[in-house]
């Protein structure tokens, strides 16, 4: 039988990882933050916009965010600044030395707090999951047998301590009938082989590895080379929406330019994001903050230059190719 997407979805919905940690250092790094302000959820909709704050007692605390902003409660998109710590994460020693344990790049990393009698209703998070390039690991700080998550209509009761994967891409919410909040380090980050391994073998010998979008290391750009990219060119919306797949439409293109910004190259798109380029070999470039997921292939040195915009899930690659115009010497 063909390995397919669908194999994807038959996998067990969670899995927890072969990795444990401490309970009460947990717990007493989390009480070294109890004093400081917790922010409500966000999220990032298309055009790599901030949704406004959930309207639930669902609150967050960044350990590590875009620019290191301690502000960010959202788990970040394609921008200008790529993931840094925060300043809270200096009063976390323990729980630093957990995402150091990880072997993966980290993206976002938050403290998420569920308050009693709260339900997060039924949603996915996308994209999210082994085929899109980064997953959504869970430790549990604080919990009670009345905070349940459930996805894919399995529940679930994770306990202080353990490491846990969910395919959040699946319909999933949280209840919390307790009488204690439920606090959650909640980590984003890029799939790799060494974290692939950390997961239990019945999980492992059924994922086909040609649908796992591991992610490519940055390949720095010398800085003569920069000017080699610079260029004019029109930029389909949907690649700019981080639930649409590249494909051709009506909807007008927007104007934009590959610019050469402070030693980083940027694709500035009018009336759009600003979003910086990580080059990861060849003339691909990655979206700063972003995933394997979408991207942009820039083929600038024949006669026919060109820009490739592809979004991709799986080892399914769709694209869009438009003429690119190099800038007047």
């Amino acid at each position: 039988m063909r390995a397919s997407l669908d194999s994807i979805a038959d996998l067990p919905e969670a899995a927890r990882l072969r990795l444990s940690f401490d309970p009460d250092k947990l717990q007493r790094d989390v009480d070294q933050l109890s004093e400081r302000t917790w922010g409500s959820q966000r999220s990032v909709v298309d055009g790599c916009e901030l949704t406004p704050s959930t309207e639930i007692d669902w609150r967050c605390l960044a350990l590590r965010s875009p620019g290191g902003d301690p502000d960010r409660t959202d788990p970040g998109g394609p921008g200008i600044e790529g993931f840094a710590d925060t300043p809270w994460i200096r009063h976390t020693p323990y729980l630093a030395e957990v995402l150091t344990s990880l072997p993966a790049e980290l993206r976002s990393v938050r403290l998420m707090s569920l308050a009693p009698g709260v339900r997060v209703p039924e949603h996915r998070d996308t994209p999210t999951g082994l085929p899109y390039g980064f997953i959504r690991l869970h430790v549990p700080v604080r919990t009670n047998p009345g905070a349940v998550l459930s996805i894919d209509k399995v529940e679930h009761r994770w306990q202080p301590g353990t490491l846990w994967y969910g395919d959040f891409s699946r319909l999933h919410s949280v209840i919390n009938t307790g009488d204690q909040v439920r606090i959650h380090l909640v980590i984003d980050c890029s799939i790799s082989p060494e974290l692939l391994s950390l997961f239990p073998e019945h999980f492992q010998s059924r994922v086909p590895m040609s649908e796992v979008a591991y992610s490519r290391p940055e390949v720095p750009l010398q800085t003569f080379e920069l000017a080699d990219f610079r260029c004019e060119v029109l930029a389909p919306p949907c690649v700019l929406r981080l639930d649409d797949q590249a494909s051709e439409s009506a909807e007008p293109d927007l104007p934009a330019q590959v610019i050469d910004h402070e030693g980083t190259l940027v694709l500035k798109v009018s009336g759009g994001p600003s979003i910086a380029l990580v080059h990861v070999g060849g003339g691909d470039f990655r979206f700063q903050g972003w995933i394997e997921e979408r991207g942009l292939h820039l083929d600038l040195f024949g006669d026919s230059p060109r820009a490739v915009f592809y979004t991709r899930r799986g080892r399914r690659r769709q694209q869009i190719t438009r003429t690119a115009a190099l800038p007047q010497s």
